[in-house]
C-alpha cells in the first residue's frame, strides 16, 4: 500500500513539475519579437535617452533668453581698515599721494541683479540648431528601429531555418538508418556487398555529426536573439510563426510601386537632409556672433560698515539703477569668418553625401530586386527538384531492396533528396528575408 501511494506521490510531483517546466517557456511570435526589441533592446534605450538629452539641450538655450536674476551676499572683517590712495593736497599733505584709511572693520554688502536678454541673435540661432540636433536624433531613433526589425525578423527566420534542416536531416538519419538496417539484413542473405553496409554506417554518423552541429547552432544563435530583444539568457523560447511562404510574390510587387513615390522616406536619407539644415543653422549662428547684444541689467543693493557687531544699530544705505548693456563684437582675430568658411565648406560636402546616398539607395533596391527575382526562379526550380528527388530516391531504394541496384545508387539518391530538400528551405528564407529587406530600403520597416 504504501509503495503505491509513493508512486502516486512520486508521479503528481513529476506531473507538477513538467507542468512547471512548460509553464517557464516564452512563446514568441514574430510579432511579439519586434515589440519585444523595441521595448527591451539596450542600444534603443540609449538612443531613446540621447534623444531626451537634446530636448534638454533645447530648454537650456531657451532658458538663456529667460531673465536672469541673482542673490549676492557677503560678510567681511578686517583686520586692518581699507586704505583709499587721495592726493596728499586733499588731506592736508604735501605729497603726491596720500593713503588714507576707511570704512569699519566690519563690511555687509548684498545686491540682487537682474539681467535680460533683449537682442541675442546668436542664442536665438543656437536653439534652431538644436531643434535640428533633435530631428537628426528623432530620425536616428526610427533608423535605429529599422535596423533592429530587420535584424530580428531576420535572426527569428534563421532560427526557423536551422530547426526546419534539423528537422530534414533527423529524417534523412532515420532514411539512413533504414537503409543501414536494410543493407545488414541483405549482407547477411548474401544479396549485398560488405562495402554497402559500411557505406551507409558512414553516412548514418556523418548525419549525427551534422544534427549536432545544427543543435549548437541553434542554441547559439537563440542566445544572440534572447539577447537582442532583452531576454534573460537563460530563459527558455519557442518561436512559434513557421518559415512559410504567405504573400511575399503580391507583396513584393506592392513594393515595387512604391519606388515610384521615391525613397525620401528612408530614415537614412532624411537624416542627411536634416544633416545639411543643420549646417546652415550653424552658419547662421556662426554668422549671429557678428551682431550686436542688447541686455537689460539692474541692480539693488544694500549696504553697512562699522567697527562693532551691533547690527541692529546699523545704518543700510540703498542703491539701485536700471540700465541698457550693449555688446558689439569689432575684431575677433579672424575666428569667426574661419568659423563661418568650415561651415559652408561642410554644407558642401554634406550636400555631396546626399548626393551619393541617394545613387546607392538605387543600387540598393536594384540589388534587391534582382536577388528577389532570382530567389523566386531558384525556388520554383528547387521545388520541381524536390519532387524529382523524392520518386528518383524511392525507385532506387525499391530497386535495391530487390537487388537491382547497389546502395551507392540509393545514397546518392538520398543525398539529393536531402540537398534539394535544405535548397528549397534557403529558397524560401531568402525569399522572406529580401521582402523584408526591400521594405527597408524603401524606408517603410
Amino acid at each position: 500500500m504504501k509503495t503505491l501511494i509513493y508512486k502516486i506521490v512520486l508521479s503528481f510531483l513529476t506531473f507538477l513539475s513538467t507542468q512547471f517546466l512548460v509553464a517557464q517557456t516564452t512563446n514568441i511570435s514574430l510579432k511579439d519579437a519586434k515589440e519585444l526589441v523595441i521595448a527591451n533592446n539596450k542600444k534603443m534605450a540609449v538612443q531613446k535617452l540621447e534623444e531626451q538629452r537634446h530636448k534638454e539641450i533645447i530648454k537650456e538655450l531657451h532658458g538663456k533668453l529667460l531673465p536672469n536674476v541673482a542673490f549676492n551676499g557677503m560678510v567681511s572683517h578686517y583686520f586692518d581698515r581699507q586704505v583709499i590712495f587721495l592726493p596728499g593736497s586733499f588731506v592736508g599733505t604735501t605729497d603726491p599721494v596720500q593713503d588714507i584709511s576707511v570704512g569699519g572693520l566690519n563690511t555687509l554688502n548684498t545686491s540682487i541683479t537682474l539681467q535680460q536678454p533683449l537682442i541675442a541673435k546668436n542664442i536665438k540661432r543656437q536653439k534652431e540648431v538644436a531643434k535640428v540636433e533633435e530631428k537628426i536624433q528623432s530620425e536616428t531613433t526610427k533608423e535605429m528601429k529599422s535596423q533592429l526589425l530587420y535584424q530580428v525578423t531576420k535572426d527569428y527566420y534563421g532560427i526557423q531555418l536551422m530547426k526546419s534542416q534539423l528537422q530534414l536531416q533527423e529524417k534523412s538519419l532515420i532514411r539512413n538508418q533504414k537503409a543501414l538496417v536494410d543493407a545488414k539484413s541483405l549482407f547477411a542473405e548474401g544479396r549485398a556487398l560488405k562495402v554497402d553496409t559500411l557505406r551507409s554506417y558512414i553516412a548514418v554518423e556523418n548525419l549525427k555529426s551534422s544534427i549536432s552541429y545544427l543543435n549548437n547552432n541553434i542554441e547559439v544563435t537563440e542566445s544572440q536573439f534572447k539577447k537582442l530583444v532583452g531576454l534573460d539568457s537563460a530563459a527558455a523560447i519557442k518561436l512559434t510563426d513557421p518559415l512559410l511562404l504567405e504573400d511575399e510574390n503580391e507583396k513584393f510587387i506592392v513594393l515595387e510601386e512604391k519606388i515610384k513615390s521615391g525613397t525620401d522616406d528612408r530614415n537614412d536619407v532624411k537624416l542627411q537632409v536634416l544633416a545639411i539644415e543643420k549646417e546652415e543653422q550653424k552658419l547662421s549662428a556662426v554668422k549671429g556672433n557678428y551682431l550686436p547684444q542688447v541686455s537689460l541689467i539692474g541692480q539693488y543693493q544694500i549696504q553697512a560698515q562699522a567697527d562693532d557687531v551691533n547690527v541692529e544699530q546699523y545704518t543700510f544705505p540703498k542703491t539701485s539703477f536700471v540700465g541698457l548693456q550693449v555688446s558689439l563684437p569689432i575684431f575677433s582675430g579672424g575666428s569667426i569668418t574661419a568659423q563661418a568658411r568650415q561651415s559652408k565648406i561642410k554644407i558642401e560636402q554634406e550636400k555631396l553625401n546626399l548626393e551619393d546616398l541617394k545613387q546607392d539607395v538605387n543600387l540598393e533596391l536594384n540589388a534587391i530586386a534582382g536577388n528577389w527575382k532570382n530567389a523566386k526562379a531558384q525556388l520554383d526550380i528547387q521545388k520541381k527538384t524536390v519532387d524529382a528527388a523524392e520518386i528518383n530516391f524511392t525507385i532506387n531504394s525499391n530497386r535495391y531492396l530487390n537487388n537491382l541496384s547497389s546502395m551507392l545508387e540509393v545514397n546518392d539518391a538520398e543525398l539529393a533528396l536531402n540537398t534539394a530538400q535544405l535548397n528549397y528551405l534557403m529558397a524560401v528564407y531568402e525569399l522572406k528575408v529580401l521582402t523584408v529587406a526591400y521594405e527597408k530600403a524603401l524606408g517603410l520597416l
